[in-house]
């Protein structure tokens, strides 16, 4: 419940439990750690988070389908409350997340910013020459 935020303001840390990101565990190859920092502060009817979520594992690359390490650092900074325009009115500036009847279901959101954090097409890094820094494979010979 966003209500039960104080007014002085609170702060979550620590990790995520990745046995609930059902989700997040199947769009990636392998799912090591979820650390999470967030500061929450009332603003009227809005809650306010601020942090940083950090994700480590590994995704398939789409170039070589070889396994990639995944590092990400995923900011957060939304607004929220019971509706878009209560967010709004409070500060136009934030993304609303909306909390319906006032509570909000955390590892559920989380993993849905996890999820639109990932990258659309992964690949290792460009092939000018030599293996692949991923797969160890050679690039294509065009045989003329």
């Amino acid at each position: 419940m966003i209500s039960r935020v104080s007014p002085e303001g609170d702060a979550i840390a620590g990790e995520a439990d990745l046995r609930v990101w059902d989700r997040l565990r199947a769009a990636v190859l392998e799912l090591r750690d979820v650390k999470l920092t967030l500061t929450l502060s009332r603003r009227g009817q809005v809650v306010q988070a601020d942090g940083e979520m950090q994700i480590l594992g590994s995704v398939v690359c789409e170039r070589c389908l070889g396994a990639m390490p995944l590092s990400l650092r995923v900011p957060l900074r939304v607004g929220i409350g019971e509706s878009e325009a209560v967010v709004a009115a409070c500060d136009p500036e934030l993304d609303a997340v909306i909390a319906a009847n006032g509570s909000l279901d955390l590892q559920t959101w989380l993993e849905d910013e996890a999820l639109l954090a990932l990258p659309m097409v992964p690949r290792c890094d460009v092939w000018v020459e030599g293996p692949c820094s991923v797969s160890n494979m050679v690039p294509p010979q065009v045989i003329k």
